[in-house]
């Protein structure tokens, strides 16, 4: 098979795995209208906050890649800038539980409560190593 097939074929099987929601314009208006009304208006709050923490967690890695690889110094200027940038992750955050009418209080509990049962007496590398998909 020449490399024109291949991409060619890998082109066709991405598009068969594809939902069709995400292949039809129309079938996605239909999925947004309903979003939209169960999110009672607050679909592009949302859709902005996620994109938002997706971009924003970005930034903090790519600092920290940076800090790691590329001999950016670690000193206050570089705190300062993953400051920054985790103020606009905890911003998207707070977005992202108020669009979908989620208190923070009840996130954080949520999380305490599953890492209290996840690691009931302290971390456990054990866990980590029997985890699913580890």
């Amino acid at each position: 098979m020449n490399v024109e097939e291949y991409f060619d074929n890998y082109t066709k099987f991405v598009d068969s795995v594809t939902a069709e929601v995400s292949k039809n314009d129309e079938i996605f208006k239909q999925r947004f209208e309903l979003l939209s009304k169960q999110l009672n208006g607050n679909y592009s709050r949302l859709d902005n906050a996620i994109a938002g923490l997706a971009g924003e967690s970005g930034e903090v890695a790519d600092l920290w890649k940076k800090i790691k690889y590329h001999s950016l110094e670690y000193n206050e200027e570089s705190i300062g800038k993953l400051k920054k940038e985790l103020g606009d992750v905890c911003w998207y955050l707070f977005q992202t539980a108020y669009a979908l009418n989620i208190p923070m209080r009840e996130i954080i509990d949520g999380n305490i409560e599953k890492l209290q049962k996840r690691h009931a007496n302290g971390f456990s590398p054990e866990y980590m190593q029997h985890k699913k998909g580890a």
